[in-house]
């Protein structure tokens, strides 16, 4: 419960640091009607909603009963690990392209999270490359990396 506490807090703080700095951005005689800001505070809006219904249900929520077994949390080489992957996307998407680069992040991080290759797996990470190309490159317009190689 404490640690749900915690983390809630420190969420909500990083929404309302997030929210400060999205009220920065300048305003342009070129923008839209949406403009630059409101990407930045939508996000920082549901990172608020999330922290204060992560705090809402820790304090709700009955405190689990003490027993002899060890917390189900990963360790931290194990999230150092997924952080090191992550790392890694930007100079693969640097060199390979933004396709090829996410689909190795959606390999990549199962297979180290232990799960076993599977025809599943490699369907669900070409799908997901797949559709968060489409979403970013073409539905939303953002330019994504093109990488040296493709």
């Amino acid at each position: 419960m404490k640690k749900d506490l915690a983390g809630s807090a420190i969420l909500l703080v990083v929404a309302a640091v997030y929210y400060a700095a999205a009220t920065e951005i300048p305003v342009s005689a070129l923008e839209d009607q949406i403009g630059p800001r409101a990407l930045p505070t939508a996000v920082a809006l549901l990172m608020g909603i999330v922290a204060l219904v992560i705090g809402m249900r820790s304090l709700i929520s009955a405190p689990a009963a003490v027993s002899g077994e060890k917390d189900a949390e990963a360790p931290w080489p194990r999230a150092l690990g997924i952080l090191a992957i992550g790392a890694l996307y930007i100079p693969v998407a640097t060199v390979a392209g933004y396709w090829p680069a996410l689909l190795l992040l959606l390999i990549a991080v199962p297979l180290y999270e232990g799960m076993k290759p599977s025809w599943r797996l490699a369907a669900v990470s070409v799908g997901g490359a797949t559709f968060f190309w489409l979403l970013f490159g073409y539905v939303l317009g953002v330019q994504q990396p093109e990488g040296m190689l493709f």
